[in-house]
């Protein structure tokens, strides 16, 4: 399985973009803290690594920074 988060923040937000990879499948999962609920999409496992930039590129023209980018933070 293949993971990688992303931490952003703009003024005083902060939000979660991961990504998670399997040969079955894999997802986007973005944690925004404007929306109620998590958004998740599914994506071909060839695409998603693709998808997941595409995102962070929207995000930083759109005003986020990035605080972190790598492998899922655990403990």
């Amino acid at each position: 399985m293949e993971l990688r988060l992303a931490i952003m923040a703009k003024g005083d937000l902060l939000a979660l973009i991961s990504m998670a990879k399997t040969d079955e499948g894999a997802m986007i999962t973005t944690l925004d803290p404007r929306r109620e609920q998590p958004l998740v999409k599914t994506y071909e496992p060839w695409l998603v690594a693709h998808e997941f930039v595409k995102i962070l590129r929207l995000s930083l023209k759109n005003g986020w920074r990035i605080l972190y980018d790598g492998p899922q933070l655990l403990g």
